[in-house]
């Protein structure tokens, strides 16, 4: 069976979902990194650093929406994520929405590609493509100052709804 790249993306990811869903812990990754590190690594690596990032966890109607970003001024966007995200469906779900803001800087979402089906459109294709290989790397391989993370999460509100389960 000859397979396609998107389902060849997903197939060497899953062992990397699944370690990830196996690891309790209150971080983001094994290196103690928060959700500040993992949204600063993102950024950097798409290089969107000034980008400036409003958070919302709402409880959505589609169990096949985990978030979206939209943009809400000039350089200033708004990512909204599903609540009930694992760690490792977080890590995954703000490296794709973070692709998007760095497409909506630079102007490269044509209004036209919400025509066509979800995965068909351009945009989507590469945030899928390149979500998953930050995501991966962000868990195996960023180290944070821990020292840095720890403060950085004590002047950081837990996200609203946030449950605590096997994977956190």
């Amino acid at each position: 069976m000859k397979l396609n790249n998107k389902t060849k993306q997903a197939f060497f990811a899953l062992p990397f979902l699944m370690c990830s869903m196996s690891s309790p812990s209150d971080d983001l990754n094994p290196y103690g990194c928060q959700f500040n590190d993992m949204e600063a690594f993102y950024k950097q690596k798409l290089g969107i650093e000034t980008a400036k990032v409003q958070y919302r966890y709402v409880r959505v109607k589609d169990y096949r929406t985990q978030g979206y970003a939209q943009q809400a001024g000039k350089g200033q966007y708004r990512i909204t994520l599903a609540n009930w995200l694992e760690d490792s469906e977080l890590r995954v779900t703000l490296a794709h929405e973070l692709v998007h803001v760095r497409q909506l800087e630079r102007g490269q979402i044509d209004l036209s590609e919400f025509e066509k089906h979800y995965h068909d459109r351009s945009f989507e294709d590469e945030a899928f493509r390149l979500s998953i290989p930050m995501a991966a790397e962000f868990y195996t391989q960023h180290k944070c100052n821990k020292s840095n993370t720890k403060a950085k999460a004590k002047t950081k509100a837990k996200k609203p709804g946030h449950k605590k389960t096997g994977s956190q």
